[in-house]
């Protein structure tokens, strides 16, 4: 039971912090408003990163129901206060820029949140982590922007033609000199964390990464079929543009999802070999 609520719960963390940095970014770089979307993202990271340490403190005291036995939580708080720090901070500035206006403050605060996932993770456990939880932070980032995009690209009844077509046409250009930056980034530290390629491809650690690896190489799939068919119906303004755009979206929204659950099953019930 408590592998399952950890699972859920890290699943949880990772949807906040892909959420708001995902939507900050978008909102930032395509124009949107998504204040809503940003403030539900920073709600869900704070109470999960709250969560977290109530489920790591039951893990050390022994169970769920020593949840809250606080005797030896100086042991929890220690190496994790830093990464809970960045995490509050940033998504607190993003909350803030959001409110006044402030694109500086909107971009600053998802820095903070990414320098916050570099700060804690599997990464720091390696002998020399090095340049590794950096590679993380930005390889989150990234993917942050592409898995908020099934959300912010949804060609709704009350968005125009025009504005769809744009969004397309902006995502497309950012995704298309980044994404393939954020899978480099993924393989590398795929190697890094399992010691060794063979380790990468048969541990239970790298098989749930390879998984990983396999459901964004479907949702990378989608996205250029959106870029060079859905797109071009789109700007035709043919009429199934809109339906060929929402399935495809749909399927990428499924995709991303099993992405969450295979991290965050790989971070709670494994861990990496080296």
């Amino acid at each position: 039971m408590l592998a399952v609520v950890s699972i859920l719960v890290k699943a949880g963390l990772y949807v906040g912090v892909l959420g708001t940095v995902g939507f900050a970014t978008h909102r930032v770089a395509m124009r949107l408003e998504s204040r809503k979307l940003i403030a539900a993202s920073v709600a869900l990271l704070v109470l999960c990163v709250a969560l977290r340490l109530l489920v790591l403190n039951a893990e050390l005291a022994g169970g769920l129901a020593r949840m809250f036995d606080f005797s030896q939580f100086v042991w929890i708080w220690s190496p994790n206060k830093a990464q809970f720090y960045g995490y509050l901070a940033g998504s607190g500035v993003v909350l803030v820029g959001v409110m006044a206006g402030m694109r500086s403050m909107v971009i600053l605060g998802a820095v903070v949140v990414l320098v916050g996932v570099g700060l804690g993770g599997h990464t720091r456990g390696l002998d020399n982590p090095g340049l590794s939880p950096w590679i993380v932070s930005i390889h989150v980032g990234i993917a942050a922007f592409w898995v908020t995009a099934p959300v912010t690209l949804w060609p709704s009844s009350d968005v125009n033609h025009n504005e769809i077509v744009y969004r397309m046409e902006r995502f497309s250009a950012i995704a298309i000199r980044t994404v393939p930056l954020m899978f480099a980034g993924g393989l590398w530290l795929g190697v890094q964390l399992t010691g060794s390629i063979y380790a990468f491809i048969a541990s239970g650690y790298g098989l749930l990464l390879m998984t990983k690896l396999l459901l964004a190489c479907g949702a990378l799939a989608i996205g250029v079929a959106n870029k060079f068919w859905i797109a071009k119906i789109l700007q035709n303004k043919q009429m199934g543009g809109r339906v060929f755009l929402q399935r495809a979206l749909t399927v990428d929204s499924v995709l991303f999802a099993g992405i969450v659950i295979a991290i965050a099953s790989a971070t709670s019930v494994t861990g990496p070999g080296a």
